[in-house]
């Protein structure tokens, strides 16, 4: 138990093999806790990839909230399916105000950490590139609510313009008209140029268990320790009355 807990031990075996023993197995378990350090620290600087999905991010304690516009009071209204009512129902409750923000608030509060924001990517992501730090943006995850589609053009069967816009579309894509446009309306997400230093901090709610298994601790040793006392005094009382 002291090998296991790293705190020594008192008691040295006096022939050989037991010391031989004893220096490996507390070798092997010093390596052991240097290897699980090292791990927590590896998790600390990788980035969460928990919540991958919309489902997850409904059942997350991640804050949810939407930029402040009519086209999604829209979509939030006009939808159907259970998962985007709860959604819907966690930004704009029944009983309460609607947490509907402006970009630069929404962005702030990305950055705090514990928040979802609802909106288009590409003023989110300008707004990223101005105000975020290199290592703050390791941490981004995007979510699709919508689930769009990218446009298409309908044509009729047999239509004798079929053949031109294949040839159209495709002269776009191959001279870099498309490429140019999305780059020109389309920002990218800000990537991640400082991942090896990034550390994600830890917080008094991360280590809630913790602390409440070493209050459980702290008053289990108490009691033990009361009980201690009044075991010795009944034992000094019966010696001092016989």
């Amino acid at each position: 138990m002291s090998a296991v807990t790293q705190q020594g031990c008192f008691i040295e075996p006096r022939r050989t093999p037991g010391r031989i023993m004893e220096f490996i197995f507390f070798t092997a378990l010093m390596a052991l806790y240097a290897a699980y350090s090292a791990n927590i620290v590896v998790l600390l600087q990788a980035p969460s990839n928990s919540i991958t999905s919309l489902a997850q991010l409904a059942a997350s304690k991640v804050t949810l909230a939407a930029n402040d516009v009519d086209y999604n009071r829209f979509v939030f209204n006009d939808d159907i399916d259970p998962l985007h009512v709860s959604v819907h129902k966690t930004i704009i409750p029944d009983n309460g105000k609607p947490r509907f923000h402006d970009i630069s608030y929404g962005v702030e509060r990305i950055r705090k950490g514990l928040f979802a924001f609802h909106s288009i990517v590409e003023p989110v992501y300008r707004r990223i590139e101005e105000t975020f730090q290199e290592n703050e943006k390791c941490d981004l995850t995007e979510v699709d609510y919508i689930n769009s589609l990218d446009a298409f053009t309908p044509v009729k069967k047999d239509s004798p313009y079929l053949e031109l816009l294949r040839v159209s579309y495709k002269h776009v894509r191959e001279v870099g008209i498309q490429a140019a446009l999305n780059k020109r309306y389309q920002v990218p997400k800000p990537r991640c140029e400082s991942k090896a230093v990034a550390f994600s901090s830890v917080g008094l709610l991360d280590l809630r268990p913790v602390l409440i298994m070493m209050m459980y601790g702290v008053a289990l040793s108490l009691a033990i320790l009361l009980a201690e006392i009044i075991v010795f005094k009944i034992k000094e009382y019966n010696c001092n009355f016989h």
